[in-house]
């Protein structure tokens, strides 16, 4: 439907708006163009993709990011046998072992090898993990990796996911729901977390009970203890 005259965007209000936004950026030092200028300068994972993905993709996943993504899974997931395909240096596997999930396979494997293994595949019940996404040349081939092997999965991704083409091109949207946190905690390995924004964890085939749920700073921590 349209929206009423008064409303419509004018070149002026347009400016304005730019303007604001371009304030704020400065203001806030979580919040340059897109990214944190205190987290992953481009993006987060938990490990590498077959050995391809670049040094800035080297992220560990801090536990309680994992532990607030667990608790909108629910208990059912503690039960699936979880693949998690990016490795980086093991430890995100350990943070949901001692979440309940007692049945992770997380190695330093091919991802695109194992996505064309049938044998292996019949052992997974969900893929879950932070994949490297440096450039959308990436996140178009992880997604359509992971649509191949008709296996539900939860990806944390950027959420400018939601709007590309080929995100909607590749996956059953009817089976696409999102979970957004407010932030997202990663860390080198022995390093001091730090916050990065604008990801979701994009699920597909999951069944949770909404389409989109939002996670605050307070349910982030309170799954964390």
């Amino acid at each position: 439907c349209a929206l009423p005259r008064a409303w419509r965007a004018t070149p002026a209000l347009l400016l304005v708006v730019r303007a604001t936004m371009a304030k704020k950026r400065r203001r806030d030092p979580d919040d340059a163009g897109g990214s944190s200028t205190r987290g992953p300068p481009v993006a987060t994972t938990s490990g590498r993709l077959g050995g391809g993905a670049g040094a800035s993709d080297d992220w560990q996943t801090a536990r309680r990011s994992w532990a607030a993504i667990a608790e909108v899974l629910g208990p059912s997931a503690r039960e699936k046998r979880i693949w998690m395909p990016f490795y980086y240096d093991g430890a995100c596997a350990e943070h949901l072992r001692e979440l309940g999930f007692t049945r992770v396979h997380h190695k330093r494997e091919d991802f695109f090898g194992q996505v064309r293994n049938p044998k292996f595949l019949k052992k997974v019940d969900l893929i879950l993990d932070n994949p490297p996404y440096t450039s959308p040349e990436m996140k178009e081939a992880v997604l359509r990796a992971l649509a191949s092997t008709g296996k539900p999965f939860v990806m944390l991704l950027p959420i400018s996911v939601l709007h590309v083409g080929f995100a909607r091109e590749v996956l059953d949207t009817d089976k696409l729901q999102a979970v957004v946190p407010r932030r997202v905690y990663v860390r080198k390995t022995g390093g001091e977390e730090v916050p990065f924004k604008y990801l979701c964890w994009l699920c597909c085939g999951v069944r949770l009970k909404r389409d989109l749920i939002l996670i605050d700073d307070d349910d982030d921590a309170a799954a964390a203890d």
